[in-house]
Parts: C-alpha cells; structure tokens; sequence
C-alpha cells in the first residue's frame, strides 16, 4: 500500500528517537513490553537482483497492552485475528509473493504436532517457517490506551533470526483497520512486492470475521463456514471471508 490513503489521515513511522505520543505515565510499562518491536526502521527492498519473493507466513498479532490499562478486553480482542488477516490479504493480493495461508497454516501445525503453547516463543516460531519453507516471518504487536491503538509489524529472516524491517503506527480503536493500511503498505514495499488493494471495512465487518476464525480455530469448522456465508450474504466484497471458506469447504472435503 502506499504511504498514506488520499484524503485519510497519515499514520507516519515515528523518526528515530522521536517519543510515542502516548501518556507519559504509561511509557515505562510500554518500553518494557515493546522492546524490539519499537522503532521504525527499514531496509527498503528484501527481494533484490530480480530474485524470486520469499514465501512469508503471519501470526497472528499479540496483544501487548498492560493489564492494568486493558480495560474491557473484549473490545479488542478481535484485532490479533483482524489486523493478521488484514495483512494477509495485502500479501495475497501482490503479485509474485507466496503467503502461508491461515488455514494451511493450522494444518501444517496439526501435522507437526505442535501445542499452542509452543507457538508463544518466537524461536519455536522460526523454526517452524524453516520447516513450512518460509523464508520470512511477520509477527506484529499492538497495546490500547484509552481509545487509541498502536500496532507494530516487524519481518524476520527464518534462516538467520535477522530483523529486516520493523514499523508502526498510531491510530484511533474505531478506525485503525482503516488508518493501519499505510503500515501493510510499508511492509509490502520492503517485502519488494509492490502495492495492494486496500480492505476499508468497518470494524463492525472485521468483528464478524473474528468470529468465524474463532470458531474454524476452535476445530468447529462446519460452524465457521455457516458464518462466513452469513457474513458474505451481507458483505459480498469481504475478500478475506471469500478466501477463508474456500479454504476451509476444501478442509472439510478433505476429511
């Protein structure tokens, strides 16, 4: 995606040594939690020399805002799903570049024999895009002050565990699925894919979706096709959910 949506507002990286426009009494805890994840730093192109795209896998986002300041959890808990399959549906729309996608993702992992458990250290993570032949990993991170969001996206070597591009933005909760695109953008610039179309869907949209991968990611799988079709009755343009019931009326099939 480009920069910045025209007519919407920017969501610029922060300059190196620049403060978060956070609260000053929360940015110790911050500080803590984001570690490597903050800063905005890029290396502009990943893919150079004509080489083919490397094959990239995203998990699913981590919600870092403190306990103490999470309030009604509930009202985001739908982005670690969202602001993943947001992104994912940017990468599967460039050309050339190969996504692991969410539903082949859970199958690998099924064949792996792997507990959910061991996905929450991000070494376990890299082994296992080694194994699923991915050459770069995105894990992204977002915290929720009052009503405003901070999302970060940093991309990893599988091979070398190398940090090769690392962003973030700042947006209001009711519009960061909106405002956050510039940030994919960024990201699939440096992944060398070029530009994306771009998902502005209301979050109401997005919550819905959240619920049918609650559901698929749940292993109810028959139930989460039911509600993807409901949401596809009333969003016919909703990529993302197309893309999810294909996979998974595939998955079903298969069994």
């Amino acid at each position: 995606m480009p920069d910045a949506c025209p007519g919407s507002s920017a969501l610029p990286t922060r300059p190196a040594g620049a403060p978060h426009r956070v609260r000053p009494l929360v940015l110790a805890a911050l500080a803590a939690l984001c570690g490597a994840l903050t800063g905005a730093s890029m290396t502009p192109a990943l893919a150079q020399g004509g080489a083919p795209l490397p094959a990239v896998v995203v998990w699913d986002f981590d919600d870092q805002t403190p306990a103490a300041l999470a309030g009604a959890s509930a009202r985001q808990a739908w982005l670690r799903r969202s602001l993943s399959e947001q992104l994912v549906a940017a990468l599967v729309g460039a050309q050339g570049l190969r996504v692991v996608e969410r539903q082949r993702l859970a199958e690998l992992l099924a064949e792996q024999k792997v507990a959910g458990s061991e996905l929450a250290d991000a070494d376990s993570r890299l082994r296992l895009g080694r194994v699923f032949g991915a050459a770069r990993m995105v894990f992204g991170g977002f915290f929720v002050l009052g009503d405003e969001v901070q999302v970060h996206v940093r991309v990893v070597d599988t091979a070398t565990a190398r940090v090769l591009f690392s962003d973030e933005a700042q947006a209001p909760l009711a519009a960061v699925m909106q405002q956050v695109q510039p940030l994919n953008g960024r990201l699939l610039a440096a992944l060398g894919a070029g530009t994306a179309a771009k998902t502005a869907h209301a979050p109401e949209v997005w919550r819905l979706y959240d619920d049918a991968l609650a559901l698929a990611d749940g292993g109810r799988l028959a139930e989460a096709v039911d509600a993807l079709q409901r949401l596809l009755a009333r969003h016919r343009d909703f990529g993302p959910a197309e893309r999810q019931l294909a996979a998974l009326l595939e998955r079903l099939a298969r069994q």
